[in-house]
């Protein structure tokens, strides 16, 4: 694997983490470690992703402690979205061109921005976001050992418990996935506008639900108001990333 791209090898092991997630299920199927699914869903999607590297790093919504930041950069590792700086990188660059020739997740090409293999994907950092993430040694350090982290976290906790690496990683990893593949495409298709964009963002309750009302999913505002820390603006919105970060929010820097 040594002479494929570094996001080349985030979708191998998404692959891998489906096939082994699917035999899991079968093989080792209990409800009740569902509930471990649950946890990870929260500490992996919410906070690693949602609150620390979409509305943190890529958008500086907020501060927060910076204890708080080292913790969520590694919950972030597992959604296997790729390192951190990456995908606050892409990220940046959808909005600059949101629904528009240089989108690298563009919902008019639905299958292949759902599964990841659009061209633009690979291409598409913001060097200006890399150049201001770079400056992080921690952040650096989780992008250099990015897949050691991941497999070693993973492999020494399934040597406790088969049972933890694929309920808590692998079976997170499946939704993580679907639940990326509904923000990028079904919410820039289906939904209502809160407020007016030059894009095709919507809000929709129903994937804001299939998302355990993460907030991510009130895309729209997201995208009319991007700074923003919550986006629930109707009393029918929920929005318990937000509800997170005001919690944890500081108003300058620890260290």
């Amino acid at each position: 694997m040594g002479k494929l791209s570094q996001f080349t090898k985030v979708r191998l092991l998404v692959v891998l983490a489906h096939i082994v997630g699917v035999w899991g299920l079968i093989n080792y199927w209990d409800p009740h470690w569902l509930l471990l699914t649950l946890v990870c869903h929260i500490c992996f999607l919410w906070l690693g992703n949602e609150m620390y590297v979409h509305r943190f790093l890529a958008h500086k919504a907020f501060l927060m402690p910076v204890w708080l930041q080292r913790v969520c950069a590694y919950f972030s590792v597992f959604n296997l979205f790729g390192t951190p700086i990456g995908v606050a990188a892409t990220h940046v660059t959808h909005h600059k061109y949101s629904d528009r020739e240089g989108d690298p997740h563009p919902a008019y090409d639905p299958v292949r921005s759902w599964l990841w293999i659009h061209p633009r994907i690979d291409k598409s950092n913001n060097r200006s976001t890399v150049k201001r993430l770079m400056r992080d040694d921690w952040l650096v350090m989780i992008s250099r050992h990015y897949f050691f982290i991941y497999l070693g976290t993973v492999i020494s906790l399934a040597l406790l418990d088969i049972r933890i690496a694929i309920y808590g990683f692998c079976v997170h990893v499946m939704y993580a996935f679907f639940c990326d593949g509904l923000i990028n495409v079904v919410c820039h298709r289906h939904g209502y506008k809160q407020a007016p964009t030059t894009d095709n963002s919507r809000n929709n309750l129903l994937v804001n639900a299939l998302l355990l009302f993460s907030g991510a999913a009130l895309h729209n505002t997201h995208h009319a108001h991007p700074n923003a820390t919550r986006l629930d603006t109707r009393w029918y919105e929920v929005d318990m990333v937000g509800v997170i970060i005001d919690l944890v929010r500081i108003k300058r820097k620890t260290v």
